[in-house]
């Protein structure tokens, strides 16, 4: 059982009645087959959490994960003011390293307690 474009779909609509989350930390891997569909529908699901501080997402081996879901990820976090905590994992996506330059701007447009973007290959 594998997670797709369309079980993340239901989880995001889930996730959006969720909204005084405070904490949310997410992991997709190896089995794992969203693509930047899946990415942008889980984005836009966390942009509605309006008391989210804390955000864990990893992406680690999801190869169908492109610079557009990347840019997406960092259009939310540099848009979401409650967000002070952010770690995000894009180890072996195919986010380009120019992807990965343009997530870790997002620390040049405001300031967080944390912000951590994994890209390193291992």
């Amino acid at each position: 059982n594998s997670i797709t474009d369309r079980t993340m779909k239901s989880m995001c609509t889930m996730l959006g009645s969720l909204i005084t989350l405070s904490h949310l930390d997410l992991s997709f891997s190896m089995n794992c087959n969203i693509t930047d569909v899946g990415v942008i529908d889980l984005m836009d699901a966390i942009q509605s959490l309006q008391h989210l501080s804390l955000l864990r997402i990893s992406l680690e081996y999801c190869s169908n994960v492109t610079d557009v879901g990347g840019e997406k990820i960092g259009d939310i976090v540099r848009a979401h003011t409650s967000l002070i905590d952010v770690e995000v994992n894009v180890e072996w996506t195919c986010i380009s390293s120019g992807g990965v330059a343009n997530l870790r701007s997002v620390r040049n447009t405001r300031s967080f307690h944390q912000l951590k973007i994994i890209s390193q290959y291992r």
